[in-house]
């Protein structure tokens, strides 16, 4: 029973360590360079405008735009919110849970540097006649739930806000995939 309940602390710690890795200065931040042989920094950056272009979520709800690009120093930045799902709430209604983000895509000849950074999470009630929005920081919610709110977001923040570093974990790898692919097509 002891020991039962030591590797119970013990995995307890360990899930908390690295919910903990995941926050650098209070957001969720993750980087990855993507290596492209023999790609110019001018072919990369037309890759990474292209990217986000059908990316939209299951139902179209997702928000994204271009906020940044500068050809001459090979940069695209993307902002916006991304659908990460609904929270039913009751049998009216609930809240539709986005994910605010910054994407920044630096391109170098053979190389890009993708960085995603998740500063908040955006909770929408979904109840018309009682319409509600509350943008709380990820610091607050994530690895633990310590937010006063005097909407009940509570149980939404805990269902979504753990499943944020992997989504974005995903997006990465999508975007790594995308600047990778031999699509420079001359017509």
């Amino acid at each position: 029973m002891k020991r039962l309940l030591s590797l119970t602390i013990m995995q307890v710690i360990v899930m908390t360590v690295i919910a903990q890795e995941q926050l650098i200065n209070g957001v969720i931040e993750k980087k990855q360079v993507v290596v492209v042989e023999g790609v110019s920094a001018d072919k990369l950056y037309v890759r990474a405008l292209e990217a986000l272009s059908d990316w939209a979520g299951a139902q179209g709800k997702s928000k994204i735009g271009i906020d940044v690009q500068d050809k001459d120093e090979g940069l695209v930045v993307y902002k916006g919110q991304l659908e990460m799902g609904f929270h039913k709430a009751n049998f009216l209604a609930g809240w539709e849970v986005y994910a605010d983000f910054t994407i920044k895509i630096k391109c170098k000849d053979g190389r890009a540097q993708v960085l995603a950074i998740v500063p908040s999470l955006t909770f929408d009630w979904s109840a018309k006649q009682y319409p509600a929005t509350e943008t709380v920081q990820i610091s607050a919610i994530y690895p633990e739930y310590n937010y006063k709110s005097k909407l009940r977001i509570k149980k939404a923040a805990m269902e979504f806000a753990p499943l944020a570093p992997s989504m974005f974990d995903n997006i990465i790898a999508s975007l790594a995939a995308k600047l990778q692919q031999q699509q420079d097509d001359d017509f």
